[in-house]
Protein backbone atom coordinates (compact mmCIF):
# COMPACT_ATOMS: atom_id res chain seq x y z
CA UNK A 1 0.00 0.00 0.00
CA UNK A 2 1.35 3.39 -0.94
CA UNK A 3 0.05 6.85 -0.23
CA UNK A 4 -0.33 9.46 -2.93
CA UNK A 5 -1.34 13.01 -1.98
CA UNK A 6 -2.52 11.71 1.37
CA UNK A 7 -4.64 8.94 -0.18
CA UNK A 8 -3.97 5.22 0.02
CA UNK A 9 -3.37 3.38 -3.26
CA UNK A 10 -2.57 -0.31 -3.70
CA UNK A 11 -1.16 -1.53 -7.02
CA UNK A 12 -0.57 -5.19 -7.86
CA UNK A 13 -0.91 -7.69 -10.72
CA UNK A 14 -3.12 -10.73 -11.15
CA UNK A 15 -3.63 -13.29 -13.91
CA UNK A 16 -7.14 -13.95 -15.22
CA UNK A 17 -8.05 -15.79 -18.45
CA UNK A 18 -4.36 -15.97 -19.26
CA UNK A 19 -3.95 -12.19 -19.10
CA UNK A 20 -1.60 -10.27 -16.85
CA UNK A 21 -3.76 -7.49 -15.36
CA UNK A 22 -2.67 -4.50 -13.30
CA UNK A 23 -5.07 -3.71 -10.48
CA UNK A 24 -5.07 -0.33 -8.76
CA UNK A 25 -7.13 -0.08 -5.57
CA UNK A 26 -7.94 3.43 -4.45
CA UNK A 27 -10.65 5.62 -2.92
CA UNK A 28 -13.32 5.25 -5.63
CA UNK A 29 -16.83 3.80 -5.59
CA UNK A 30 -16.94 1.82 -8.83
CA UNK A 31 -14.66 -0.41 -10.87
CA UNK A 32 -13.18 0.71 -14.17
CA UNK A 33 -11.50 -1.31 -16.92
CA UNK A 34 -9.01 0.02 -19.49
CA UNK A 35 -7.10 -1.55 -22.35
CA UNK A 36 -3.88 0.29 -23.22
CA UNK A 37 -2.49 0.97 -26.68
CA UNK A 38 -0.07 -1.92 -26.14
CA UNK A 39 -2.94 -4.30 -25.27
CA UNK A 40 -2.25 -4.15 -21.52
CA UNK A 41 -5.28 -4.44 -19.24
CA UNK A 42 -5.74 -2.27 -16.14
CA UNK A 43 -8.49 -2.30 -13.53
CA UNK A 44 -9.24 0.43 -11.00
CA UNK A 45 -11.23 -0.76 -7.99
CA UNK A 46 -12.39 0.47 -4.57
CA UNK A 47 -9.89 -0.15 -1.78
CA UNK A 48 -12.05 -2.73 0.01
CA UNK A 49 -13.23 -4.60 -3.08
CA UNK A 50 -12.55 -8.36 -2.63
CA UNK A 51 -10.34 -9.95 -5.26
CA UNK A 52 -13.00 -12.51 -6.23
CA UNK A 53 -15.31 -9.62 -7.20
CA UNK A 54 -12.53 -8.05 -9.26
CA UNK A 55 -11.90 -11.36 -11.03
CA UNK A 56 -15.61 -11.79 -11.76
CA UNK A 57 -15.73 -8.24 -13.13
CA UNK A 58 -12.86 -9.12 -15.50
CA UNK A 59 -14.37 -12.46 -16.57
CA UNK A 60 -17.74 -10.88 -17.33
CA UNK A 61 -16.01 -8.46 -19.69
CA UNK A 62 -13.62 -10.94 -21.30
CA UNK A 63 -15.23 -10.63 -24.75
CA UNK A 64 -14.99 -6.83 -24.61
CA UNK A 65 -11.36 -7.03 -23.46
CA UNK A 66 -10.41 -9.36 -26.30
CA UNK A 67 -12.17 -7.18 -28.87
CA UNK A 68 -10.34 -4.12 -27.59
CA UNK A 69 -7.00 -5.91 -27.53
CA UNK A 70 -7.49 -7.12 -31.10
CA UNK A 71 -8.34 -3.58 -32.13
CA UNK A 72 -5.20 -2.23 -30.43
CA UNK A 73 -2.93 -4.77 -32.08
CA UNK A 74 -0.66 -3.10 -34.63
CA UNK A 75 0.04 -6.17 -36.73
CA UNK A 76 -0.86 -9.87 -36.71
CA UNK A 77 0.98 -12.43 -34.63
CA UNK A 78 3.22 -14.81 -36.64
CA UNK A 79 0.81 -17.74 -36.38
CA UNK A 80 -1.92 -15.61 -37.97
CA UNK A 81 0.13 -14.92 -41.12
CA UNK A 82 0.34 -18.44 -42.53
CA UNK A 83 -2.04 -21.28 -43.41
CA UNK A 84 -1.78 -24.90 -44.46
CA UNK A 85 1.59 -26.28 -45.64
CA UNK A 86 3.20 -22.82 -45.52
CA UNK A 87 2.29 -22.53 -41.85
CA UNK A 88 3.79 -25.93 -41.05
CA UNK A 89 6.97 -25.07 -42.96
CA UNK A 90 7.30 -21.75 -41.13
CA UNK A 91 6.74 -23.49 -37.81
CA UNK A 92 9.53 -25.97 -38.62
CA UNK A 93 11.84 -23.06 -39.42
CA UNK A 94 11.00 -21.46 -36.07
CA UNK A 95 11.63 -24.72 -34.22
CA UNK A 96 14.99 -25.22 -35.96
CA UNK A 97 16.11 -21.68 -35.12
CA UNK A 98 15.07 -22.05 -31.46
CA UNK A 99 16.76 -25.43 -31.12
CA UNK A 100 19.99 -23.81 -32.30
CA UNK A 101 20.01 -20.86 -29.88
CA UNK A 102 17.90 -22.12 -26.97
CA UNK A 103 20.58 -24.13 -25.11
CA UNK A 104 22.82 -21.06 -24.79
CA UNK A 105 19.91 -18.76 -23.88
CA UNK A 106 18.69 -21.22 -21.23
CA UNK A 107 22.16 -21.56 -19.72
CA UNK A 108 22.68 -17.80 -19.54
CA UNK A 109 19.22 -17.14 -18.07
CA UNK A 110 19.46 -19.97 -15.53
CA UNK A 111 22.81 -18.62 -14.34
CA UNK A 112 21.38 -15.12 -14.07
CA UNK A 113 18.20 -16.16 -12.22
CA UNK A 114 19.93 -18.85 -10.14
CA UNK A 115 17.43 -21.64 -10.78
CA UNK A 116 17.35 -24.69 -13.06
CA UNK A 117 14.40 -26.14 -14.97
CA UNK A 118 14.34 -29.93 -15.31
CA UNK A 119 12.80 -29.92 -18.77
CA UNK A 120 12.23 -27.55 -21.71
CA UNK A 121 9.77 -28.18 -24.53
CA UNK A 122 8.50 -26.29 -27.59
CA UNK A 123 4.92 -26.25 -28.81
CA UNK A 124 2.53 -24.23 -30.95
CA UNK A 125 0.59 -21.92 -28.61
CA UNK A 126 -1.89 -19.21 -29.59
CA UNK A 127 -2.42 -17.41 -26.29
CA UNK A 128 0.86 -17.64 -24.38
CA UNK A 129 4.56 -17.25 -25.02
CA UNK A 130 5.46 -19.73 -22.32
CA UNK A 131 4.15 -21.76 -19.39
CA UNK A 132 5.79 -23.23 -16.31
CA UNK A 133 4.80 -26.32 -14.33
CA UNK A 134 6.36 -25.36 -11.01
CA UNK A 135 5.98 -28.79 -9.37
CA UNK A 136 7.64 -30.66 -12.27
CA UNK A 137 9.98 -27.75 -13.04
CA UNK A 138 8.97 -28.15 -16.70
CA UNK A 139 8.81 -25.15 -19.03
CA UNK A 140 7.04 -24.94 -22.38
CA UNK A 141 7.93 -22.23 -24.88
CA UNK A 142 5.90 -21.04 -27.85
CA UNK A 143 7.61 -22.26 -31.03
CA UNK A 144 6.67 -18.98 -32.75
CA UNK A 145 9.25 -17.17 -30.62
CA UNK A 146 11.55 -18.21 -33.45
CA UNK A 147 10.09 -15.32 -35.46
CA UNK A 148 11.34 -12.75 -32.97
CA UNK A 149 14.75 -11.38 -31.95
CA UNK A 150 16.81 -13.18 -29.31
CA UNK A 151 15.91 -10.61 -26.61
CA UNK A 152 12.27 -11.74 -26.85
CA UNK A 153 13.27 -15.34 -26.22
CA UNK A 154 15.48 -14.26 -23.32
CA UNK A 155 12.56 -12.35 -21.79
CA UNK A 156 10.17 -15.33 -21.98
CA UNK A 157 12.77 -17.79 -20.68
CA UNK A 158 13.54 -15.45 -17.77
CA UNK A 159 9.83 -14.93 -17.05
CA UNK A 160 9.19 -18.67 -16.82
CA UNK A 161 12.30 -19.29 -14.71
CA UNK A 162 11.22 -16.59 -12.26
CA UNK A 163 8.05 -18.64 -11.66
CA UNK A 164 10.34 -21.19 -10.00
CA UNK A 165 11.19 -18.47 -7.47
CA UNK A 166 7.71 -16.92 -7.19
CA UNK A 167 4.65 -18.77 -8.48
CA UNK A 168 2.28 -15.82 -8.96
CA UNK A 169 2.41 -12.53 -10.81
CA UNK A 170 2.82 -10.20 -7.86
CA UNK A 171 5.13 -7.50 -6.51
CA UNK A 172 7.84 -10.05 -5.67
CA UNK A 173 7.65 -11.61 -9.13
CA UNK A 174 7.95 -8.27 -10.91
CA UNK A 175 10.78 -7.27 -8.60
CA UNK A 176 12.69 -10.32 -9.82
CA UNK A 177 11.87 -9.43 -13.43
CA UNK A 178 13.17 -5.89 -12.93
CA UNK A 179 16.39 -7.31 -11.51
CA UNK A 180 17.02 -10.09 -14.04
CA UNK A 181 15.56 -8.51 -17.20
CA UNK A 182 15.44 -4.70 -16.80
CA UNK A 183 13.94 -4.12 -20.28
CA UNK A 184 11.21 -6.74 -19.88
CA UNK A 185 8.30 -4.30 -20.17
CA UNK A 186 9.30 -2.99 -23.59
CA UNK A 187 10.07 -6.51 -24.86
CA UNK A 188 6.71 -7.76 -23.60
CA UNK A 189 4.97 -4.89 -25.40
CA UNK A 190 6.73 -5.83 -28.61
CA UNK A 191 5.64 -9.44 -28.34
CA UNK A 192 2.04 -8.72 -27.42
CA UNK A 193 1.56 -6.00 -30.02
CA UNK A 194 2.43 -8.40 -32.81
CA UNK A 195 5.21 -6.15 -34.10
CA UNK A 196 7.34 -8.19 -36.47
CA UNK A 197 11.14 -8.05 -36.34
Amino acid sequence: MVKTSGKSVKIYHLTENGLDIQVTKKAIRNMYLRVGADGSVRVSAPLRMPEHDIRRFIRERSDWIEAKRQGKRKSPQPWELYEGPEREEKKRECRTRLEEILPQVIQECEERVGVHAEEWRLRDMKTRWGTCNVEKRRIWLNVWLGEYPRECLEYVVTHELVHLLERGHNRIFYGYMDAFCPRWKSVKTRLNSGVQP
